[in-house]
């Protein structure tokens, strides 16, 4: 890479040569560990919004949920558009092309500022419609439309901050990511209850208090990041995005099929609420929560998905084609082992799980049988998950987004068949499982086909013009 005999610099040496030659199993917990471990205090955020919300009642957790739905299709676009410049990010590092780097950082800037911008400018006045196409209580629209304005005038910060943890992790540092996500979990802790319920003179904000505990921690995680960039030399100039370097085609290129399968992830959410919130008030609520304790799964799935970006990017920027391909399955099986630990823990104790966050016994007994089936899919959501990245350290995300964009959009047929049959709530809980476990297959079945038919990317020596093979 660069150079300058900082300590900053020697140490991304260090983690590129362990990414690129190490031993497989140590740079997968390098990069994974810290990574997963920034998942969870990312879950943490859903957990202590609903853990607090619960306090103030199933209208609170209804509202906050359902704009919660809105609020991960906004997060998605951002995480897409992130691991895109990441990935080309990584393949750089891989190569040693410090200039490339730098620019793949300045598209990333680019990103940011301009995805962030229209995801408001689309946001804001079409919120209340949201709440209005999903059929909820008057209660809890006027309730969850103030949650989502909130959120959407944060999503620059959330932007930025996702995009900032992606760059340090292209370059296998996934230890900064965690510190910075540790000082906004820690900001969202404290501000939650202080400004849902009130302090001294700060009143009671309830729902809208959640939302704003959420933009601050953002805000507070981004802000340290963008301090830290300039020791790896990777901060960009503050008006970069006026003047998009090359490699933001490349990103995008990357990263749109990434934010679009995520988005219609989302989406497909939003439309499984419609159907949910034909059965009550209950079910929406369990919804909402069985959503946030499948997420402590899934974001270990993210952050090792996010490992495996960075692992298979770095290897064929490297020309090491079998060591990118072995990463992707090593990663798998070492995601498996806390997902597989943290399902059975959930299935176990599905009523104690849900009763945690509400104790409304409506709540708990639809809650309930959401953890249990679909608990039984977890294992396959981590073959999504972590496939979906090992695709996009490979620059191949076109093909594997329009699979899992079909698939999870079969959970709405589904469902619905499945009610009209008399399933209850039940049907969507299936329709959820049931998806996410061919997901998984073919996934695992597309990867392994590629990884026997493809050959080597030709990758020149480091000139500091190219970033590796041509994406598809």
């Amino acid at each position: 890479m660069d150079p300058d005999p900082t300590p900053a610099r020697d140490g991304a040496l260090r983690e590129r040569e362990l990414i690129v030659s190490g031993r497989l199993d140590r740079a997968i917990v390098h990069l994974g560990a810290p990574a997963a471990l920034a998942a969870l205090l990312q879950a943490g955020f859903l957990v202590v919004d609903t853990f607090w919300l619960g306090r103030v009642g199933a209208v609170a957790i209804a509202a906050a949920s359902t704009g919660g739905f809105v609020m991960w299709l906004a997060q998605t676009l951002g995480e897409g558009t992130a691991n895109g410049a990441g990935a080309v990010l990584a393949r750089a590092v891989g190569a040693g092309d410090a200039a490339g780097a730098r620019r793949a950082a300045g598209a990333g800037l680019t990103l940011v500022v301009w995805a962030s911008l229209a995801i408001l400018a689309l946001g804001l006045p079409l919120r209340h419609e949201v709440f209005r196409f999903m059929g909820t209580a008057p209660e809890v629209s006027e309730a969850g439309a103030q949650y989502l304005g909130i959120i959407l005038l944060g999503m620059p910060a959330f932007f930025a901050f996702a995009w900032i943890a992606a760059a340090f992790r292209a370059t296998g540092d996934a230890r900064t990511p965690l510190r910075l996500l540790g000082v906004a979990a820690l900001t969202n802790l404290v501000a939650d209850p202080i400004l849902i319920f009130g302090l001294g003179p700060l009143p009671a904000l309830g729902v809208r208090g959640a939302a704003l505990a959420t933009v601050g921690a953002w805000l507070a995680g981004a802000v340290a990041g963008w301090h830290l960039l300039a020791e790896r030399g990777l901060r960009p100039p503050i008006l970069a995005f006026l003047k998009p370097p090359r490699e933001t085609a490349a990103a995008l290129r990357i990263g749109l099929p990434l934010a679009a399968e995520g988005a219609v992830f989302s989406l497909i959410y939003v439309l499984l609420t419609r159907i949910t919130t034909t059965f009550g008030t209950a079910p929406v609520a369990a919804l909402g929560v069985g959503h946030k304790l499948e997420v402590l799964n899934y974001f270990v799935c993210a952050g090792m998905g996010s490992a495996a970006i960075t692992l298979v990017g770095q290897s064929l920027g490297a020309g090491d084609h079998q060591r990118a391909m072995r990463a992707a399955w090593r990663t798998l099986f070492l995601t498996c082992l806390p997902v597989g630990a943290l399902t059975t823990l959930l299935v176990a104790v599905p009523h104690r799980a849900v009763a945690v966050f509400i104790s409304d016994p409506a709540v708990v007994a639809a809650g309930s049988t959401y953890v249990i089936i679909v608990g039984l899919s977890q294992i396959f959501m981590a073959a999504e998950v972590v496939l979906i990245g090992a695709f996009a350290g490979a620059h191949r995300t076109t093909g594997p987004a329009m699979i899992t964009v079909a698939l999870t959009a079969a959970r709405i047929p589904l469902a619905t068949a499945l009610a009209g049959l008399g399933w209850g709530v039940e049907a969507v809980w299936t329709a959820i499982a049931v998806s996410t476990v061919l997901k998984g297959m073919v996934l695992a079945i597309l990867w392994a086909r590629w990884s026997r038919r493809s050959s080597p990317p030709a990758v020149p020596e480091s000139t500091g013009q190219t970033l590796g093979a041509p994406l598809t």
